[in-house]
């Protein structure tokens, strides 16, 4: 069984198209954003570039990119930092939509949330993002939604993607029984106990303490996208259950 994090590694290097830019500061080097990046040694025909410390002009710069019809993907040690280009996330954003350009720009990141931060290790909430902008905010959790979610990173206009620091070296693969509302949905069992829903990371500790000795007494879901209309799934299971 594989970590979750190499199981991230051989999903993405699946679904990066040709000729992207990719960047981001020591990607190839020292631990490689903690292994984040360690799929770029098998990276072929894109462009690989080691930049300087400076997310606000990164991230325009991948804001270009998209605009000039290209691919980029930016990797970012943590959440945090993406703040500092939160312009760029609301505004320049709106302009790429209007622009309907045919390039697409990506940020994959960490959430450090090892219980070991300091004061700039604070900002777990990818929900505030997406409330405030357009981006589609996703947490990369267990293997079969990194798969299914992972293939949009050169097709949306956006994405933030969020991967869990302190658990992404975790060797959990539960089956996804069904997915719903486009990979912001996922159900990983079925039961009749109870009906217990997870936001992203949490799910985790959910699955490892509740469900994985109790795989066929509850309906399990965990929700990989903070910003979701339709939770009809989510009143379907718990008026099966009578709890939730």
């Amino acid at each position: 069984m594989q970590r979750i994090i190499d199981y991230f590694n051989k999903e993405i290097l699946k679904n990066i198209k040709k000729k992207s830019i990719i960047f981001g500061q020591n990607i190839t080097t020292g631990s490689k954003i903690s292994g984040m990046t360690n799929f770029l040694d098998k990276l072929k025909n894109s462009e690989i570039l080691n930049t300087q410390n400076s997310e606000n002009s990164l991230i325009g710069f991948g804001f270009g990119i998209c605009l000039s019809g290209k691919n980029a993907i930016y990797l970012v040690k943590q959440l945090d930092f993406i703040l500092l280009g939160i312009d760029h996330i609301v505004n320049t954003l709106n302009s790429i939509y209007l622009e309907n350009k045919s390039g697409s720009f990506s940020i994959i990141t960490y959430v450090v949330d090892s219980g070991f931060e300091g004061p700039q290790s604070r900002f777990h909430c990818l929900q505030e993002i997406s409330q405030l902008s357009k981006a589609n905010c996703i947490y990369l959790i267990f293997p079969d939604d990194i798969k299914y979610n992972i293939k949009n990173i050169n097709k949306n206009k956006f994405n933030i993607f969020c991967l869990s620091q302190k658990n992404s070296r975790l060797n959990l693969n539960p089956k996804c029984i069904n997915s719903f509302e486009k990979g912001k949905i996922f159900k990983y069992s079925d039961g009749n106990l109870a009906t217990i829903v997870s936001n992203g990371f949490s799910s985790y500790y959910v699955y490892d303490k509740i469900i994985k000795k109790n795989i066929n007494k509850y309906d399990f879901y965990t929700l990989t996208n903070p910003d979701i209309d339709n939770l009809s799934e989510l009143v379907k299971s718990i008026k099966k259950t009578k709890k939730g």
